[in-house]
């Protein structure tokens, strides 16, 4: 019997010695860390985690990490929980509010009143993270399948424009059969909506958040960018949600 795609995958760091780490912006290290991580080392998926995403802030070596991150989710070879934590990494640095600047400040993401995003300073690791991950979505989610898991809709959050159509299967499932944790069916819903393409307000999004206290009260007191489109704040609740469906 012939083994699925993720099975047959070859190796997800293929390459990785090719890439000047140590030149680039964060850069050094970020390879030892990707073989752990590989190899299963829960401390160096926590410490990739810091180092790619720095307090909701991406970088140069984020943007390099991208491929080699797609690859250790889609790849069965690597272990589960690896995987699942690589996947939920993707998700968040589509998500990133901030990238570092040539000279190591941040720059963040703000809207004008007309709710329009203004430039930010170069280079633009935010964008080019969103693009690195749209990119190499659609892997990951082949190698997802059908699977009803908190990382399949963090991602698909994330990066609606390239989900699948199993994928909008897979969060009706999680939604609608009455037997998952309601973190997790808070953000299937969050899914559904946006790969329905359906409006977002802020009135639906004060909704969402009525899901968790926390998220309630960030809402309503100011615990978001001023004018950030309410889709944006949908997706950051959502894999808030998607989040704590897998860790608590």
């Amino acid at each position: 019997m012939e083994l699925p795609p993720a099975w047959q995958r070859p190796d997800p760091l293929r390459g990785l010695e090719k890439v000047p780490w140590t030149e680039l912006s964060r850069g050094a290290g970020v390879d030892d860390l990707l073989r752990a991580t590989a190899a299963g080392d829960p401390d160096a998926c926590g410490r990739l985690e810091r180092r790619l995403l720095d307090e909701d802030t991406v970088s140069e070596a984020s943007v390099h990490a991208v491929p080699f991150l797609v690859e250790l989710g889609a790849n069965y070879k690597v272990p589960g929980a690896s995987r699942d934590r690589v996947i939920f990494l993707l998700a968040a640095m589509a998500l990133a509010g901030a990238g570092f600047t040539d000279d190591g400040r941040r720059t963040r993401r703000h809207w004008n009143p007309l709710r329009r995003e203004l430039p930010r300073f170069a280079p633009d690791w935010i964008t080019q993270a969103r693009y690195a991950v749209a990119k190499g979505a659609p892997k990951v989610f082949d190698a997802l399948g059908g699977a009803e898991v908190a990382c399949s809709m963090a991602l698909a959050i994330a990066v609606p424009e390239v989900a699948p159509k199993h994928i909008l299967d897979v969060a009706q499932g999680i939604a609608f059969a009455g037997a998952h944790p309601q973190p997790l069916v808070e953000a299937a819903c969050v899914a559904l909506h946006l790969l329905l393409g359906e409006g977002v307000d802020d009135g639906w999004v004060r909704t969402i958040a009525q899901g968790d206290p926390e998220l309630a009260h960030a809402y309503d007191n100011g615990g978001y960018p001023a004018h950030q489109p309410p889709a944006v704040t949908a997706q950051r609740m959502g894999y808030r949600f998607a989040f704590q469906a897998a860790y608590g």
